[in-house]
């Protein structure tokens, strides 16, 4: 299978993957510490696929020993624990809509971001003025009350998820960095998740309670579903990455909100929002309109 499409069909496994996620740990959350899930689900990804690539590939140690590697880590925590703080206190599709939305129009503005990303051409603006309205629209919706899901915290969880939108579109940057340096995958995804994991630990036991910790009967389970549907996905992510453009690799995730809002609605605590599937359904299309003219306007450059 041609690189591009082996990239493509990781990224699509990832964004499918997302519904099942977001909403079954935006239930588990309701009731389980986020910092108790985070420290089983990244300690995992670090143990079984740090200490795989490690075996497998010794000499990719080596490559990590740069100042990207301390970056990837903190951009890596502040996202991945943001995301989760987030899904504890606002509707999954709103949450995955922010997080993933922000990708591409932090790939087109961050400095270097992507340097394979020409002037935009003007109905390309278009697109990307209607990413940003839906992203602005969701969030009024949010803020206003409006969504299906909101609590006490909601302002604060936006605000949240939007850092770590940003921070994870940075971190995916930074990662694709590696993988165009030669080193493996397996060695980037087991080792990005060092700092996430010991903070998950220290804070969990410095702030947690024994009422949002899980019985020893449940932690099998919350333990097998983590690995299912947070690592191996991620890890199909990372597996994109390598393989793909940054750019492609957002707008392949941004499928992932509307996933998420049909899951949702199997959820009890859920209700239907309308002006929640207004917004995604702006923000899908713009980003399809997008993601068109970017592939038009690169086909056309190589003839």
């Amino acid at each position: 299978m041609p690189t591009t499409l082996s990239g493509l069909c990781f990224l699509l496994v990832f964004a499918a993957s997302q519904a099942v996620r977001d909403t079954f740990f935006g239930n588990v959350f309701q009731s389980t510490s986020f910092l108790f899930v985070a420290a089983v689900a990244f300690g995992l990804s670090t143990v079984l696929f740090g200490g795989w690539a490690s075996i497998r590939k010794p000499g990719d140690v080596k490559g990590l020993w740069t100042l990207d590697f301390f970056w990837l880590n903190v951009t890596t925590a502040v996202a991945w624990l943001a995301y989760f703080f987030a899904l504890r206190h606002l509707e999954p599709a709103i949450v995955n809509m922010i997080y993933v939305g922000l990708g591409p129009l932090t790939v087109l503005f961050w400095p270097g971001g992507e340097e394979q990303v020409p002037r935009l051409g003007g109905w390309e603006k278009a697109a990307y003025v209607g990413v940003a309205a839906s992203l602005l629209g969701v969030v009024g919706v949010t803020v206003a009350g409006g969504s299906s899901l909101a609590g006490d915290l909601s302002t604060s969880a936006v605000m949240a998820v939007a850092l770590g939108g940003i921070s994870i579109t940075v971190s995916h940057m930074i990662a694709r960095r590696f993988n165009d340096a030669g080193v493996g995958s397996g060695m980037v995804f087991g080792s990005r998740f060092l700092l996430t994991s010991l903070f998950a630990v220290v804070a969990e036991m410095a702030f947690g309670t024994a009422e949002m910790r899980p019985d020893i009967e449940a932690l099998p389970t919350i333990a097998f579903m983590a690995f299912v549907l947070i690592v191996l996905p991620s890890f199909s992510l990372q597996l994109g990455i390598a393989r793909s453009g940054a750019l492609a690799v957002n707008v392949i995730r941004a499928l992932g909100p509307a996933f998420v809002f049909v899951a949702q609605q199997f959820d009890d605590r859920m209700t239907f929002s309308g002006l929640t599937l207004a917004c995604i359904c702006l923000f899908s299309i713009s980003t399809v309109v997008a993601s068109g003219l970017r592939t038009s306007d690169a086909l056309r450059s190589r003839t």
